[in-house]
């Protein structure tokens, strides 16, 4: 009898679990494997390359978050959300960045879209230095559920005027890693239980034996100072997104600070975008 019940059971949940997935494909639901959560502000230099990046190395939905931007980055993004890749809510309230994340995780329902979620500001670009799509590489971690990386730092490369690509125009960097406390990480959306998850350079709550670091798989650009141009007209003037105390702290000793370090050539995100390998 109770073999008989067993059998009955599993025939129903398989039956069970063929119909959920008809569905999703009849219904086009299957989640991308891929998304990134991105918040913005006054980033009409740079929004269209960072979208394209990440659709280049694989990302299947790009979810923007513009914090109350007064130049043209809006309607740039609009564009993309007019082609369906890019998801963007407008949320101006100031010094909020790790609750807008929140916010935007569950009004974007962001965990049925996706099973892996980078994080990533618009000066930050994660690929693969094989060239290889990142959905591709994420298919070797398996039993891992949060990957940190490390910021390569780039510095100006003498620019004044700001260069079309940001990507082939930055290509001095500082010779190290930059520190473990301003980590990024890429993670599944599975863990991301509730506002303390998803911190700036943490996911809180995750499990330690699912958790690695990769700087060599993974790579992750940060341009934090960019062309004289971009800094003072950006970085400058639009204040912090964290808490209103760091809002003068980007100023030319800033700028000058992290340029003086930038000391290594380092090409290989430039010369995969010259190749075609990443667009």
């Amino acid at each position: 009898m109770l073999t008989s019940l067993r059998h009955r059971l599993q025939s129903w949940n398989r039956k069970r679990l063929e119909r959920h997935r008809a569905a999703r494909e009849a219904s086009g639901a299957q989640p991308a494997t891929l998304g990134v959560l991105g918040i913005m502000k006054n980033e009409a230099f740079n929004i269209d390359e960072w979208v394209q990046h990440y659709l280049s190395v694989g990302a299947g939905k790009i979810f923007l978050i513009d914090n109350g931007s007064t130049d043209d980055t809006v309607r740039k993004a609009q564009n993309w959300v007019a082609r369906g890749v890019v998801e963007l809510v407008e949320y101006p309230e100031r010094y909020r960045q790790r609750q807008h994340y929140w916010t935007a995780f569950n009004q974007l329902k962001i965990a049925q879209k996706c099973q892996w979620l980078v994080v990533a500001d618009l000066d930050e670009f994660w690929f693969c230095p094989s060239g290889k799509p990142m959905p591709d590489q994420l298919k070797e971690f398996r039993d891992i559920d949060v990957i940190y990386g490390n910021w390569r730092m780039f510095g100006s490369n003498g620019h004044v005027t700001h260069p079309t690509s940001l990507r082939q125009g930055f290509t001095l960097r500082e010779p190290h890693l930059h520190t473990h406390r301003y980590r990024k990480y890429i993670c599944r959306t599975k863990v991301v239980k509730n506002q303390h998850s998803l911190g700036i350079h943490a996911v809180t709550g995750a499990r330690s034996e699912r958790t690695v670091s990769d700087n060599e798989l993974f790579h992750l650009n940060h341009y934090p100072i960019q062309s004289l141009e971009y800094f003072q007209k950006v970085k400058m003037t639009r204040g912090d997104a964290t808490k209103s105390s760091n809002d003068l702290v980007r100023n030319m000793a800033y700028f000058q600070h992290y340029d003086a370090d930038c000391s290594q050539e380092d090409r290989l995100l430039a010369d995969l975008v010259a190749s075609g390998k990443i667009a």
